[in-house]
């Protein structure tokens, strides 16, 4: 029971803080994020780096890392459209 709650947790602060990094992403506000939107924010958006940087996820934060993000975009972009 311990360990489901503590994946229960885990999970609803991981949604969160990726919500709140979500929402500062999308500038255009369009409910979707394309590769320029995500790969602009972590290079230069202060926002988003800061954020990433200090919100405690390490899932979050291995986009700060070119090679990781690149990979990830690469993983989620099944359509390949961007």
């Amino acid at each position: 029971r311990a360990a489901a709650k503590a994946d229960e947790e885990f999970s609803a602060e991981f949604l969160s803080a990726a919500r709140a990094v979500f929402d500062m992403i999308d500038a255009d506000q369009s409910g979707w994020l394309d590769k320029d939107e995500v790969v602009a924010a972590v290079r230069s958006d202060k926002k988003v780096i800061h954020f990433l940087q200090t919100c405690g996820n390490q899932n979050l934060q291995y986009l700060l890392v070119p090679a990781r993000l690149q990979n990830a975009l690469a993983v989620l972009d099944t359509d390949r459209d961007g």
